[in-house]
C-alpha cells in the first residue's frame, strides 16, 4: 500500500516540516496553562504565519496577548476567533468584550451586549455575568473621558464587588490597571483587608494599591496568617530576594532536567502570586527548593507526598483554581 504523507506547508516559499505548526500550537497552549504568556505569544506569533485562521489556538493566543497587555493585537485575534465559527462563541465574545473595555471602546461593548441580550444568544446561566459587564462598561464610560482618566467617584462599591463571581472580580480589577485610582482607594483597601475574598483577588488589590504609591499600613490575612504591610514599600509578587534565591537554587538542582525546572518555576510563580505578601514561612531557601523537587517527583511518580507542613502548603496552593 502506498504510504500517505501529510500536506507540506510553505512560508515565503520555504517548506515547513510536517508537525512544526502543531508543535508551536502545543507549546503556546502549554505556556498559557502555566501563565508563561510572553513565551506563549512567541510560539503563537510563529504558528499564525502558517495557519492564520486556525481556530484551535486563537483563543489562547488572544488570552496571552491580553495578559501581556498587547490589547490592540488581542482584539484582532479575538475578532478572528469570533469569525472562525468557534463552538465556544459566547466565551470568545466575553473575551472580546473584556479586551474592548481595556481599550475604552465603551460604545462597541454596549451595542454588542445589547444585541446579544436582545437576540437571546447568551445562555441563562451567563446572563448575570454579561449584565454586569454591561453595567461596568456603562460606569466606566460615564466616569472616564477619552483624554482624561480621572473618575469623579468610585467605579463600584465594595458591596457590589462582593456580589460578583471570582471571574468577574478578576476582570473588574484588571480593567482598573493603568487608570487613575484615587477614587477607588477606599474600595481597594477593603478588598485587600478582606478575609472572605480569594487570596488571588487580595493580591490583585495590593498590587493596584502599589500602583498608586499607597503609603499607609494595611493588614493582610491569608491561610491563617496575618501581616501588616505598606503596599508602596512592597516588591511585586515573586520579585522578592527569597523567591528569586529559591528559583536560582532550583535551577542548580535541576540543571540536567530543564522540563522539571520549568514546571517548578511555574509552580513557584503561582505560589508567589497567590500567597503574596507571604512566602513559605520560616523555612530556609534550600528547604523550599528541595520541597519543590519532592513535589514534582510525586506528581510524576504518583508516590505519596512527604508529610510536612511545607509540602502541604505547596500542595494547597497548587490545588487552588487556576488564574484564567
Amino acid at each position: 500500500m502506498r504510504k500517505k504523507y501529510r500536506r507540506l506547508r510553505k512560508s515565503e516559499n520555504v517548506i515547513v516540516f510536517p508537525g512544526t505548526f502543531e508543535k508551536l500550537v502545543a507549546k503556546g497552549i502549554e505556556c498559557v496553562k502555566h501563565n508563561q504568556f510572553e513565551k506563549a505569544v512567541e510560539a503563537f506569533d510563529q504558528a499564525i504565519i502558517f495557519e492564520p485562521e486556525h481556530p484551535e489556538f486563537l483563543g489562547p493566543y488572544a488570552v496571552a496577548l491580553y495578559e501581556t497587555k498587547d490589547f490592540e493585537r488581542a482584539r484582532d485575534i479575538a475578532t478572528r476567533l469570533l469569525h472562525s465559527g468557534t463552538a465556544n462563541y459566547v466565551d470568545a465574545m466575553e473575551l472580546y468584550l473584556t479586551i474592548c473595555i481595556q481599550l475604552q471602546e465603551y460604545e462597541e461593548v454596549e451595542m454588542t451586549i445589547d444585541t446579544l441580550l436582545e437576540e437571546g444568544i447568551i445562555p441563562k446561566e451567563l446572563l448575570t455575568k454579561f449584565t454586569y459587564l454591561r453595567e461596568l462598561n456603562s460606569r466606566l464610560s460615564m466616569r472616564y473621558t477619552p483624554d482624561e482618566s480621572i473618575p469623579s467617584e468610585a467605579v463600584f462599591t465594595f458591596e457590589e464587588f462582593l456580589e460578583m463571581d471570582i471571574y468577574t472580580q478578576q476582570h473588574t480589577l484588571a480593567s482598573l490597571e493603568g487608570t487613575d485610582l484615587r477614587a477607588m482607594i477606599p474600595v481597594l483597601e477593603d478588598i485587600a483587608e478582606s478575609v472572605h475574598l480569594p487570596p488571588l483577588i487580595v493580591t490583585f488589590a495590593i498590587t493596584l494599591l502599589q500602583q498608586v504609591g499607597y503609603a499607609k499600613q494595611i493588614t493582610i490575612k491569608k491561610f491563617g496568617d496575618e501581616m501588616v504591610i505598606v503596599p508602596a514599600q512592597m516588591t511585586l509578587p515573586g520579585q522578592d530576594t527569597f523567591t528569586q534565591n529559591v528559583l536560582s537554587r532550583l535551577e542548580e538542582i535541576l540543571v540536567k532536567d530543564p522540563s522539571r525546572f520549568e514546571m517548578a518555576k511555574s509552580l513557584i510563580e503561582k505560589f508567589a502570586i497567590t500567597a503574596f505578601p507571604f512566602t513559605w514561612g520560616q523555612y530556609e531557601e534550600e528547604e523550599v527548593a528541595y520541597a519543590y523537587v519532592d513535589y514534582i517527583e510525586c506528581l510524576f511518580t504518583g508516590e505519596e507526598l512527604p508529610n510536612t507542613s511545607l509540602h502541604y502548603f505547596i500542595k494547597q496552593i497548587d490545588d487552588m483554581s487556576n488564574f484564567e
